[in-house]
This record gives structure tokens, C-alpha cells and sequence, in this order.
């Protein structure tokens, strides 16, 4: 017997199996497209450029805050510097200008000063700019659109970080050194950089100043802290048997102070360079490896070996560049590369780097005031790099005459000592510098050139126009 309507419910269960298996279909290809658009975004994600500071993800820094050529970083000073907290500034530190060519990055304890196709940084205390350093970058400062590049390694040096860039994962990662200090202080026993920022630095180069003071069973008085240093994995470098320690960054060696009040000088990897036996020690040229050396209160300059160059006998060596602000002097020590001024018995000479007398003893000072030069524009002036040039300063209190001079950097006179001033002026980024006699203005590199010899001139920031 037929049963009407059996044929019509068969067909409705056939349709609502078809609606499932497509429904069920559909889920399926989303489902599957939906992972692989995660694995996409993943993807994406991973070659995505990142960057993290003291463990932290950055999402916020411009994308041009580092650049990618010829398989090498090259970072955006002026960016990265903001973001680890440094302030940036045009033109040279002390100097005022707004020269966009160079730059200077600051923080509360240092400023490291760079300049355009030069490989060099000088980094100077905050507190005193004839405390000076500086190192050598693999590559040159370049622009690229309009902004200050330096390789990365350049820049750990500038900022006092540590950075690597992982090509995998296509992310660079900075730690600080107040970062670096807050870890390493929690995890090695001994750490004594809590305070000391030329200490800390240590850091960066595998190195931590260590003391008995956390690890000694009983309190200790000021005069029983000693000091040494160890590596970060805490294997000893220098024992606990100094003073003080000092870290010098630029020559990645340490300042040490014995008990008997005597400096010398440890590499990172515990040789003795310089064997305690002066009150003080102090590099003053990283290329020459000279190093000032004080004993009672006379002065000298010792080589890398700690051969005596210079004798430990002046008052005092090098100038004070803080009166010649402008003049764009880096190193106190040795001016153009080759003369080391000293004073004995309130008079100035100069030495050359071979240790050789080539200026006598017997001049007031160098470099000139121009603050009686009518010019209100016009710069206290010390050398002329265009002409190898030192400003001399003769003075004779019975008369009361005061004379400058110009000598070059081997100690042979340019300008004798009969001129009432000596300065220089800048003007649309050149150095124009003019010296008195008598009333009248002359042009110092015009005056040389034509009565002394032709001067190759080797600065392009000069001028020649003569001001008669």
C-alpha cells in the first residue's frame, strides 16, 4: 500500500543533508583560510624590522631610524639617540652653531661629538671639556637624506648601549647602561658600579668593578674596601687588592690605586701596562699612546710601554681649551698633531711627540684674548690649522707690554712676537684670521703666504681677503 507524502520527506532529509555537508564544507574553508592568513600575518610579522629597548617592544620610532647598505647598519643619530634618552644638538659642543655637518649627543655625564665623513668620536666629561677621549669607527659619519648616519657599533660607543640585529627575526635590540647596571648589580655579589658612570661603562666591553664590601662576614671601614675587576661571568680579571679602580673606555684598560697611594695601569686581561709608581696617570692621546704622569706636583708624559717621553719635570702640561671655545681644539695635550705644551717656573715651551724641546721655555702662554679687539664678533684664538699655526704670547710686566706671536708646529716662527692681537671671526661657516700691528689689520694666512711661504691650505673654511 502507497503512503503519500513519503517520497516528499526523503527528498527534505536529502536537502537538509546537503545543507550540512555544504555548511559543514564552508566551516571546513574558512577554518583552513582562516589559518592561513594567521600564518600569514605571523609571517609578516616576523619579517616586520622591530625594535626592542631594555626588553621592551618600541612601537613608536621612525622608520628610517636605521638604514640598511652593503650588508652594514647604519642608525640615525639624531632618532636613536632620543629614544635612549640622550638630547642632540647641530653644530660642535661649546662652539654655538648650527652647523647641521656635525652634532652632539649629551646626557647628564658626557657629550660624544661627531662630524661629517670623519671616523672619529670625542667624548668629554659634562664637568670639564679637557677631560677628552675619543674613538675610531669603522666607517666615516655620512648623510643620508639630510641626517647624521653612524655604524652601529659607532653609535653603542656615542650612547653608551649595547645593540645587535638579529637577521632572522629581523629585530635589533638595545640595552642601556643604566639597564645593563640595574641587571648586572642584582646578579653579581660583588658589583660596585652603582654609582661610579665612568665605572659602569665597564659593562659594555665584559668588565664589572667588584669589591670585598658584599661579600665580606663583617663591616668594613672606608679605608678596607678594595677593588678589582672580573668579567661578567664572574671569573676574576684584577684581584681585590686596589684602592680605586678606574675604567679608561678608550683604551679598555684600568686605572688602578695601590695602598701606598701609586697609580698604574692593568689591561682588561690582567697584563700590567704601567706598574704603580706615580700619584697620577691619565692618557692624553689614544693614536700616540702618550700618557700624562704626575709624581708630587711635577708632570710628564710616559709611552705605551710607560718609557719616560717627556720628563717628570713641569708644572703643568697641556692648555686649557675652555678660553678658546670656538676654535674647534679637541685634544689639550697635543695640539696639530705633533706639540705638547709644558710650563716650568711660570714660563711655555713646546715638546714634539718624539720628545724633542723645539720651542724654548720662555714664553707668558699661548693663544691669544681677543677681548680688546674692537670686533665684538671676533674668537680667542690658539691654532690655525690652515697654516700649522700656535699663537705665542710674550709679556713683560717692567714695561707692560704684551706681544703675540705665530709659530708653527715644528716651533718655527711664522709671525715674530710684535703684534697687539691675534683673533679670528666667523662668517657664513668661515674662519676669517686677522692680527694687529700697530693699528693696522692684516690678514693672517694672506701675511704668510705672501712673506713667509706658500701655505698649502688644507681647510676650506678659510679666508684669504686681506683687511689693511
Amino acid at each position: 500500500m502507497k503512503i503519500i507524502g513519503t517520497n516528499e520527506e526523503e527528498k527534505e532529509k536529502q536537502k537538509n543533508k546537503k545543507l550540512l555537508i555544504g555548511v559543514g564544507v564552508s566551516i571546513a574553508i574558512l577554518f583552513i583560510i582562516s589559518i592561513i592568513l594567521l600564518v600569514v600575518i605571523i609571517m609578516l610579522q616576523q619579517q616586520a624590522f622591530k625594535l626592542n629597548i631594555d626588553g621592551k617592544s618600541v612601537s613608536q620610532f621612525s622608520e628610517d631610524t636605521f638604514v640598511f647598505e652593503n650588508d652594514k647598519m647604519y642608525v640615525n643619530i639624531r632618532k636613536f639617540a632620543t629614544l635612549v634618552g640622550y638630547q642632540v644638538y647641530n653644530g660642535g659642543y661649546k662652539e654655538y652653531s648650527e652647523g647641521t655637518d656635525q652634532c652632539y649627543v649629551q646626557n647628564s655625564n658626557e657629550v660624544a661629538s661627531l662630524a661629517l665623513d670623519s671616523n672619529k668620536i670625542y667624548k668629554t666629561s659634562t664637568g670639564d671639556v679637557n677631560d677628552y677621549q675619543y674613538f675610531n669607527m669603522e666607517e666615516p659619519v655620512k648623510k643620508i637624506n639630510d641626517d647624521l648616519y653612524i655604524v652601529a657599533e659607532g653609535m653603542c660607543v656615542a650612547c653608551n648601549v649595547a645593540m645587535s640585529y638579529n637577521s632572522e627575526t629581523n629585530t635589533v635590540t638595545v640595552y642601556t647602561l643604566p639597564y645593563l647596571v640595574q641587571y648586572y648589580s642584582s646578579q653579581i655579589l660583588d658589583a660596585d658600579i652603582a654609582e661610579d658612570f665612568e665605572n659602569q661603562k665597564a659593562l659594555r666591553y665584559n668588565r664589572i668593578i667588584v669589591s670585598n664590601v658584599n661579600t665580606s662576614e663583617t663591616r668594613l671601614s672606608k679605608d678596607q674596601i678594595r677593588y678589582g675587576v672580573s668579567d661578567l661571568e664572574g671569573k676574576e680579571i684584577i684581584g681585590k687588592k686596589y684602592t680605586n679602580i678606574e675604567f679608561i673606555e678608550s683604551t679598555n684598560e684600568f686605572l688602578v690605586t695601590t695602598e701606598e697611594n701609586k697609580v698604574g695601569i692593568i689591561r682588561a686581561n690582567g697584563e700590567t701596562k704601567v706598574a704603580p709608581q706615580y700619584d697620577e696617570l691619565k692618557q692624553i692621546d689614544k693614536d700616540l699612546n702618550l700618557y700624562l704622569a704626575t709624581s708630587g706636583n711635577k708632570k710628564g708624559v710616559l709611552e705605551n710601554n710607560g718609557k719616560i717621553l717627556i720628563y717628570l719635570e713641569y708644572d703643568e702640561i697641556g692648555v686649557d681649551i675652555s678660553q678658546f671655545p670656538n676654535n674647534d681644539i679637541k685634544n689639550p695635550y697635543v695640539l696639530l698633531g705633533n706639540c705638547i705644551p709644558v710650563k716650568q717656573n711660570e714660563k711655555w715651551g713646546l715638546f714634539d711627540i718624539r720628545g724633542n724641546l723645539i720651542l724654548p721655555i720662555e714664553y707668558t702662554g699661548f693663544g691669544s684674548n681677543a677681548k680688546n679687539v674692537k670686533d665684538t664678533v671676533a674668537n680667542n684664538l690658539l691654532v690655525i690649522p690652515e697654516i700649522n699655526g700656535i699663537v705665542v704670547y710674550q709679556e713683560n710686566k717692567e714695561q707692560r707690554t704684551a706681544y703675540y706671536g705665530i709659530v708653527n708646529s715644528e716651533g718655527e716662527t711664522l709671525v715674530p712676537l710684535a703684534l697687539d692681537a691675534a683673533y679670528f671671526v666667523v662668517s657664513g661657516g668661515h674662519n676669517t684670521y686677522s692680527m694687529t700691528n700697530n693699528g693696522t689689520t692684516y690678514d693672517i694666512i694672506d701675511y704668510v703666504q705672501r712673506y713667509v711661504y706658500n701655505v698649502n691650505t688644507t681647510n676650506n673654511n678659510s679666508t684669504t681677503n686681506t683687511t689693511t
